[in-house]
């Protein structure tokens, strides 16, 4: 190799290297720092594609856990509505069985009427504030609402609305009352059925809780595999790419040092001419 005091190619060569390899120290430090394989759309064009269109898909599961989330909580209030409504109707039945009894006082069966028509009104009073986001499953404007359970269109869950308000059971102040033993007899018969009737509200409720629980099951199952699949395109191998950053350092430090020797040819040169 000559040996020239007007130029250094080789150390412009070695430059050029050194600057490769701190570029790639760069990139290695900051795929280990962030633990990303793909820093840019430049390390991957087809994978960075393919991410793009996983995590808009993990977006939509997102939103969909929320409206099953809130479609769960609908039902929850639903579902607690028709439990305290079954013990009132309980609690009535126990009245009507005293008041359909010829043995007490008129003052008596006032009472047990005044308390019977109190509890009436507290059956609609439970079903029509079970309400969340302004819908209502089983109050006396009850309507079915529907959910986005999944991230295409058409992927809905129609939540059945149960009417479960005193008229439709048929226990309503229009329907019965206790003023006389016959009526009170008659009111038994139509609180047991109303009981049964509640309860098969209870039924349909909570088949569509368990059908609920399923669905956020599928959610949950979508978007860990996502997670997964993400994963393999995203996400750098730590151990490799420390490997890859000893390897580069090591190249790094014997290239400023050949840089050294190689800058100091131009004078070695000169010293040949004294």
């Amino acid at each position: 190799m000559a040996i020239s005091i007007n130029s250094n190619p080789l150390a412009y060569s070695v430059s050029r290297q050194l600057s490769s390899i701190t570029d790639q120290l760069k990139e290695t430090s900051e795929r280990i720092a962030t633990g990303k394989r793909i820093l840019s759309a430049k390390d991957d064009p087809a994978g960075i594609g393919i991410l793009t269109g996983m995590k808009a898909q993990y977006g939509s599961w997102n939103a969909v856990e929320k409206n099953l989330a809130s479609g769960q909580s609908l039902l929850d209030v639903s579902s607690g509505a028709l439990k305290n409504q079954n013990d009132l109707l309980v609690k009535m039945k126990d009245i009507a069985t005293q008041a359909a009894s010829d043995l007490i006082s008129t003052d008596q069966r006032a009472a047990l009427q005044s308390t019977f028509a109190e509890m009436q009104g507290q059956l609609d009073t439970i079903v029509n504030r079970a309400s969340i986001f302004g819908q209502n499953l089983v109050g006396s404007a009850a309507a079915n609402v529907n959910i986005q359970t999944g991230i295409n269109s058409g992927d809905t869950k129609a939540l059945t609305a149960i009417k479960s308000d005193a008229s439709t059971l048929g226990v309503d102040a229009g329907s019965i009352d206790l003023t006389d033993s016959t009526k009170a007899s008659a009111a038994m018969t139509a609180l047991d059925a109303a009981v049964a009737t509640v309860a098969s509200n209870q039924s349909v409720i909570g088949a569509q809780q368990s059908g609920f629980d399923s669905l956020v099951s599928i959610a949950k199952t979508a978007k860990t595999n996502l997670e997964s699949a993400m994963g393999r395109i995203e996400d750098a191998d730590i151990a490799e790419e420390t490997t890859k950053l000893q390897l580069l350092q090591t190249q790094q430090q014997l290239g400023i040092s050949a840089l050294g020797i190689i800058q100091s040819l131009p004078q070695y040169a000169l010293s040949l001419l004294r």
